[in-house]
């Protein structure tokens, strides 16, 4: 379960939620004084436009989340559960139902791999046969894919060891890197602790021993958890998986930690259940208020980010509504999927 860091290390920001209502109001952009004839969205300027933030990747998490029912406040259940999709095509649809909403991002998913039933919600996977069938598809459409793992701390009460992340790194690797589609692995810090500067050095040099080019990422809601110093060949992501706030406090956290890791590449893990409605159960808030979710949220998030060049990828975890509100809410369909290509 997740939760987003509210206190100390969020710097202030100016611009709030509401930005995301200018942006897609279509009244917004009519013609306003000092702007050139027969071009009434640009502003006449000197040179090129300065930069804004853009996501270079856009796309899901597999494995993908329903919600559950109405009027949850019961934290393990108000987190949803993780589903399997029917079929490739099914979590292809989710994928570019996210990515056609920015145009401009490469499409992309972080992918799960090996035993998550010691996870919050735990999940069984899927079989290697499985994840070859939806890999193979995900290379004909040209979906990046980082695979990731959940290592977990020794537990002597439960008689459960550490879990061996570079052993992990080569397991997973070994299995799927002849897929074009993956570019890189993962490590999720949950259920691991912090990831300290030696120990991330260690596994972004395994990664790249299987493929130079592959990147890593490290997945927490708390900078803490991420190395202080070490930034490798400048090519770590960290992702930002906050949850259980308001949409305001969420979008301020994810900016700061984007400011705060600048120049490194950062992305954002949201959408999740429990931020679907509020946390006390009502539906008088939350992402389903929203009148084009993944979009909005994306849109209010980028202006408050301040360094243009940054690389940022966003990922959304809800693919499916188990609200009696919301049941129009599905990404398994309806998107616009390129044309495969022959492996």
């Amino acid at each position: 379960m997740k939760r987003f860091l509210s206190v100390q290390f969020i710097t202030p920001v100016l611009l709030l939620w509401c930005v995301s209502a200018r942006y897609n109001d279509p009244a917004a952009n009519t013609t306003s004084p000092g702007t050139a004839p027969g071009n009434e969205n640009s502003f006449y300027h000197k040179g090129p436009l300065p930069a804004k933030p853009a996501f270079k990747w856009a796309g899901a998490w597999q494995p993908t989340r329903k919600s559950s029912g109405d009027g949850i406040t019961q934290l393990d259940i108000k987190i949803g559960s993780f589903i399997t999709l029917p079929d490739k095509e099914s979590l292809a649809h989710v994928i570019f139902n996210v990515q056609n909403r920015f145009p401009g991002a490469k499409p992309w998913a972080t992918w799960a791999v090996g035993d998550l039933s010691r996870a919050t919600p735990s999940y069984a996977g899927i079989s290697d046969e499985a994840h070859e069938q939806y890999l193979d598809y995900m290379d004909q459409l040209g979906v990046t894919v980082f695979l990731e793992i959940f290592p977990f701390k020794a537990n002597p009460k439960k008689g459960t060891g550490a879990t061996d992340v570079t052993g992990e790194i080569d397991r997973w690797l070994g299995k799927f890197k002849h897929h074009p589609c993956v570019g890189g692995m993962g490590i999720e810090l949950e259920y691991f602790g912090k990831a300290g500067d030696s120990a991330a050095r260690v596994w972004d040099e395994r990664i790249k021993s299987h493929k130079a080019a592959y990147r890593m990422f490290l997945r927490h809601y708390s900078p803490d958890h991420m190395p202080p110093a070490y930034r490798g060949k400048g090519d770590i992501i960290f992702i930002n998986d906050a949850s259980e706030g308001t949409l305001e406090e969420l979008n301020k956290g994810f900016a700061a930690w984007a400011n705060r890791f600048a120049p490194s590449a950062c992305a954002f893990q949201l959408g999740y259940p429990a931020d679907e409605d509020c946390m006390d159960g009502s539906n008088a808030t939350g992402w389903w208020k929203l009148k084009d979710p993944v979009k909005d949220w994306g849109n209010a998030l980028l202006p408050l980010i301040s360094n243009p060049n940054q690389e940022l990828g966003y990922i959304w975890v809800t693919a499916k509504s188990g609200k009696t509100y919301n049941t129009a809410w599905d990404l398994t369909k309806g998107s616009s999927l390129p044309v495969a290509k022959s492996n």
